[in-house]
């Protein structure tokens, strides 16, 4: 992927394109509006899985672990009226807050939404690689209880997992990162950005069970999950939220699909 000559950052810590970058699409899909058509359906996806898995107790169903932990910090705060469903309300919330505050106007453009999934889609090509080199791409979903059984909640659980890990770990953690060498520290953009990258790789490897159950490091995958969250961190940085995400999300399912097609 080409380097921008030159960059800005925003304040979620999102390096802007630099100008001979700056096409029609590039800066289309780094829109809120764009971004939101491209996600909602795999929010949709995820909800209704999370509907299916429902226990009859009411309990919380089978989910990500970062969905979990984004309805935990809610219920702190004694939010807990939507359930399982808050951190996806929550998403389309504040990607509508930021349609509505950019003053952009409402009218989507197809085009590029399509050519957004079409980027997402190549760029999971090389993390696939990187899977099989490193741990013969047989990654588990991160679930909060156990792995769903059905095709189908699996596929949605990966895709809540894209969505939600990358809400925390790239969209929030970056930001923190961000507002607190810049802002608190007035450091540099350059070592802003080295520093968001490495926090948010080591915080989404250790995210991850990286130790055999008698306590081993499994050192292939936790190489993997370290360079796989650079990888994301750095598709963030220079593609934004949207991309990202439903890069992460098409990874999930792409594994998903894969361990489904080898063990028939």
């Amino acid at each position: 992927m080409a380097r921008p000559a030159r960059s800005s950052s925003n304040s979620s810590g999102q390096v802007r394109a630099g100008s001979h970058w700056a096409g029609p699409y590039w800066e289309r899909s780094q829109r809120p509006l764009e971004i939101l058509v491209l996600l909602l359906p795999l929010v949709a996806v995820y909800e209704a899985g999370l509907l299916l898995a429902a226990r009859p107790d009411g309990g919380i169903p089978v989910t990500n672990l970062a969905h979990r932990y984004i309805h935990d910090l809610f219920s702190i705060f004694g939010v807990t009226g939507f359930g399982p469903m808050l951190p996806g309300l929550l998403l389309v919330m504040v990607l509508v807050a930021w349609q509505f505050l950019s003053k952009r106007s409402w009218k989507v453009h197809w085009g590029t939404v399509g050519l957004m999934f079409g980027e997402s889609l190549l760029l999971v090509l090389p993390i696939l690689v990187f899977a099989r080199v490193l741990v013969g791409g047989g990654i588990e979903l991160q679930v909060a209880d156990a792995t769903p059984d059905g095709l189908f909640d699996r596929v949605a659980m990966g895709m809540g997992a894209g969505l939600y890990e990358e809400l925390v770990f790239r969209w929030a953690l970056i930001a923190i990162v961000h507002g607190v060498l810049v802002d608190g520290l007035g450091r540099s953009h350059r070592t802003t950005v080295f520093f968001a990258v490495v926090i948010s790789s080591i915080a989404f490897m250790l995210y991850h069970p990286i130790h055999t159950p008698e306590g081993d490091l499994m050192a292939g995958l936790a190489l993997f999950y370290l360079g796989s969250g650079a990888y994301f961190s750095v598709v963030y940085l220079l593609r934004g939220f949207g991309v990202v995400a439903a890069t992460h999300a098409l990874y999930d399912v792409a594994v998903v699909l894969l361990a489904h097609s080898a063990s028939g």
